[in-house]
């Protein structure tokens, strides 16, 4: 996404906010990866322990968001600004939270987040095969643009770690 203008809104929904970790907290994204990955096949950092976790997030200055409905959380998104490009690094919702059109209203407000955090020319995303099948028209819905495409196996580990 190359400007806040490309950002396509989705319906609102009532109840729906972000929560801020701050300062971070390994023990979030620790659950967060594991109850939202599991589904995905997500495993780079499933066994990272909270003392890892909480170093990754320090030493790479990730911003963590939980998405939150009637003060209930439904699911979560890593954020990282390099430099002007502000990557979202994990986004997912809670197997309990899927399907009851969350998915986009969830993603718009993590997207709108991500064109505060510093200067921002960019915002963007990367899905895989490991992804829920709707995930890339979800984005697309957003107002993500496909970039590029690869045939690339599933990193071990996460860029920093």
């Amino acid at each position: 996404m190359n400007s806040p203008d490309a950002l396509v809104p989705f319906t609102p929904r009532a109840g729906l906010c972000l929560r801020i970790i701050a300062p971070p907290d390994g023990a979030v994204n620790q659950r967060f990866y594991k109850e939202v990955g599991q589904a995905w096949n997500w495993t780079a950092c499933a066994a990272w322990s909270t003392q890892q976790w909480t170093e990754y997030l320090n030493s790479n200055e990730v911003t963590t968001v939980v998405l939150v409905l009637n003060d209930r959380d439904i699911g979560y998104g890593e954020l990282i600004n390099r430099d002007g490009d502000v990557e979202i690094l994990s986004f997912g919702l809670l197997a309990s939270s899927i399907g009851k059109g969350l998915g986009g209203p969830s993603l718009e407000l993590i997207a709108r987040y991500s064109w505060t955090i510093g200067a921002v020319h960019h915002v963007w995303l990367h899905t895989c095969d490991h992804d829920h099948p709707r995930a890339l028209p979800n984005y697309q819905r957003c107002g993500f643009e496909l970039y590029d495409t690869k045939e690339d196996s599933v990193p071990e580990t996460r860029p920093g770690a």
